[in-house]
């Protein structure tokens, strides 16, 4: 199969799920990652619309390559949130075995690595062990997404829960665009060690907006478009999402990473620049997928 792109149906949320189901195979796309949530693939879908849903993917020929859930999140929560997080999992489960899925990303939850207590870590594996147990009855792999704000922040904080975890059916998601946000190395060296956990690639572009140009333009936010302030390790800066190569996040070194390591799956682009006009997400979706195969052609 070798390196094939899908589309996070978010890109195409104001869509409904038929619809952008049928965008994304009209644009190119070999695969359709499912938002898991409202008012794409909610919680609430009946068994008879994900068949439904399993039936229009197969006339167009879409794989799966993961349910985008936004399950889990234990820290901080009661034990009958935490239960309530698991059945959600388990209806997810139920989905992705109608739609011949073998991922489901599972959210492990906050701090950043550099907040968290060793209490925090304890917390999240000891439930997330629950849920890989209940995922492994459906024979489905939990994906663990590097991203800010999570425990999962940082490869080091995401080797260390895959380690506490302790289970076979638990990978990772790499995503460049997260890891550049907290200044994390997203090349081959992150490739190389997370090895055989990586199972799933996001792919998105960011840009770090300077103090001056935030001052400049006035606002919290500093007038750019989607810009949003994080808090990282080294302070608080200010980002703002961009489409693939018109950021600072170079996936180049990435891919060639990949395909060095024989790399077999989808790399799914999730752009979140913001939407103003009636076809902004069309548009998005087609420059994101002309970029991600230009990438691939360059590896393949």
């Amino acid at each position: 199969m070798a390196i094939q792109p899908a589309l996070f149906s978010k890109v195409l949320r104001d869509r409904s799920l038929e619809k952008a189901v049928d965008l994304t195979a009209e644009i190119g796309y070999d695969g359709f990652e499912p938002m898991c949530r409202g008012p794409h693939l909610d919680v609430d879908r009946t068994t008879d619309e994900v068949a439904a849903l399993r039936e229009r993917l197969d006339d167009h020929d879409l794989d799966v390559p993961c349910l985008a859930t936004y399950t889990g999140a234990y820290v901080g929560k009661s034990r009958s949130e935490c239960e309530a997080q698991i059945e959600a999992l388990e209806r997810f489960l139920e989905f992705a075995t109608l739609l011949e899925c073998d991922f489901v990303r599972h959210n492990p939850g906050g701090p950043a690595p550099w907040k968290a207590t060793d209490e925090d870590v304890e917390t999240a594996a000891t439930w997330y062990q629950r849920a890989a147990d209940r995922a492994a009855t459906y024979d489905v792999t939990l994906l663990i997404e590097i991203h800010a704000r999570w425990l999962s922040e940082t490869v080091s904080g995401t080797e260390q829960l895959l380690s506490a975890i302790d289970r076979d059916n638990v990978g990772v998601i790499h995503d460049a665009g997260n890891m550049f946000l907290v200044g994390e190395a997203y090349g081959a060296d992150s490739v190389d060690r997370l090895g055989d956990d990586l199972r799933h690639v996001h792919v998105k572009d960011e840009q770090l907006v300077a103090d001056g140009d935030r001052d400049r333009n006035g606002g919290e936010n500093g007038g750019a478009p989607g810009a949003f302030r994080l808090e990282t390790a080294d302070g608080l800066r200010t980002y703002r999402p961009r489409r693939l190569g018109e950021g600072e996040v170079d996936h180049t070194p990435l891919f060639e990473a990949l395909a060095a390591t024989d790399y077999d799956g989808f790399v799914t682009g999730e752009c979140s620049v913001p939407q103003d006009e009636p076809g902004d997400d069309v548009a998005i979706a087609t420059h994101e997928f002309d970029q991600l195969t230009t990438l691939i052609d360059h590896v393949n």
